[in-house]
């Protein structure tokens, strides 16, 4: 039975195809030529991908490939197109697309890894002509990859197991459970089981999640409940990688630091230049400089500041030296505690530091105002995180 059209009703009343874009021409319009034209240009258009990489015939024994573009091995490949490609008399030939962007031919078969190429025709030929094209190219528009394609070596059924659980327990919200973070009650529906060594007394190691969210953090935990009253946990420091160690409620470095000082006593009436911190006692980093003074300075202009500028042998270690000004009110103030400007040290390796490198600072005065008060008792420290325990 032939595939039917729409009543003549309907058919005449169409205007314009909704998908395509393809007008009907209408009835008795004139002059239907161009209308035709018309008609044909938005076909051409809504066909142009039908044609990438179409074989045509162009010779007794010879066929072209038209132009197009596709994605092999997840690279784009911008075909030009190509004509004159020979084929043999009295045979069956092959034609596709390489993952480098050229036509192959063999009058074996196609390449046995689909992942490769994409077929684009089949050519018999016989008494010096062509006898049929086929064309090939639905075989990778319209195809079902394998799991081998895929990169999985689970079967079918595997993977068919491990999507419905091996219980009747393990359903679809379960697994959402499982896999939604710490936040979900995931513990309810699964153990870990812990790593158990009985030497003296009982202990265990265990792998946990420290935080929930966007914050979480893996520790490892150490319990000796016949030994220490609670537990010891190690875990990473998530702004510098280092481990930390936590127990009895307090938590600790487990890569030691150090600190060089410089002290101004008195009143810091001029600017100071030069002056020695010391010498560093470790290898290390740089990781904070810290200014604080005991009595800030006072004047009639808010901007009026001192700033301290640390050096390692000769070269400063800071983007933007700490500083305290008027602004930053009266008495004890430090950088530490949130006051006037915080350092920022280099990331260009001036902050990394050895043993014996000489530290010095220049301690800027820098005032317009009138001055009520200078700060005194100003002190620049230098913070230092060990390279490796000394």
């Amino acid at each position: 039975m032939s595939e039917r059209y729409p009543d003549d009703a309907a058919l005449l009343a169409l205007t314009t195809d909704a998908h395509t874009g393809v007008e009907y021409i209408p009835t008795g319009q004139s002059p239907y030529y161009l209308e035709f034209r018309r008609l044909l240009q938005r076909l051409l258009l809504a066909t142009a991908r039908a044609n990438d990489f179409r074989v045509y015939v162009d010779g007794d024994l010879s066929v072209g490939v038209r132009s197009g573009r596709c994605m092999i091995d997840n690279t784009p490949i911008d075909f030009s197109g190509l004509t004159g490609i020979a084929v043999d008399n009295n045979t069956t030939t092959w034609l596709w697309l390489d993952a480098a962007g050229d036509v192959q031919t063999s009058t074996t078969s196609l390449p046995a890894d689909r992942t490769t190429f994409v077929p684009l025709a089949m050519i018999t030929t016989d008494a010096g002509v062509i006898d049929e094209v086929v064309d090939l190219r639905s075989e990778a528009l319209l195809a079902v990859a394998s799991l081998s394609q895929l990169g999985v070596d689970a079967t079918a059924a595997e993977l068919n197991q491990a999507l419905e659980g091996i219980s009747a327990d393990v359903d679809a919200a379960a697994l959402n459970t499982l896999t939604a973070g710490g936040d979900s009650d995931a513990d309810a529906l699964h153990r870990h089981h812990q790593m158990v060594d009985d030497v003296d007394a009982e202990s265990t190691m265990r792998l946990a999640n420290n935080n929930a969210g966007s914050s979480a953090n893996i520790l490892l935990r150490f319990d000796l409940p016949a030994k220490l009253p609670t537990s010891t946990d190690l875990m990473p420091d998530l702004s510098t990688g280092y481990l930390r160690q936590r127990h009895f409620g307090q938590t600790f470095s487990l890569v030691g630091s150090t600190h060089a000082q410089y002290t101004h006593e008195g009143a810091l009436d001029a600017t100071q230049a030069g002056k020695l911190i010391g010498v560093v006692p470790i290898d290390g980093t740089i990781t904070d400089v810290i200014l604080s003074v005991g009595s800030n300075l006072d004047t009639d202009t808010p901007a009026d500041a001192i700033s301290a500028s640390v050096m390692v042998n000769g070269a400063v270690v800071t983007t933007t030296n700490p500083s305290l000004s008027d602004a930053d009110g009266a008495g004890f103030r430090s950088t530490s505690a949130g006051d006037g400007t915080t350092a920022v040290i280099k990331s260009d390796g001036t902050q990394n530091v050895s043993r014996g490198d000489v530290l010095t600072v220049d301690l800027t005065r820098a005032v317009s105002g009138s001055v009520t008060t200078d700060a005194a008792n100003v002190v620049v420290l230098v913070v230092i995180r060990a390279a490796r325990p000394e």
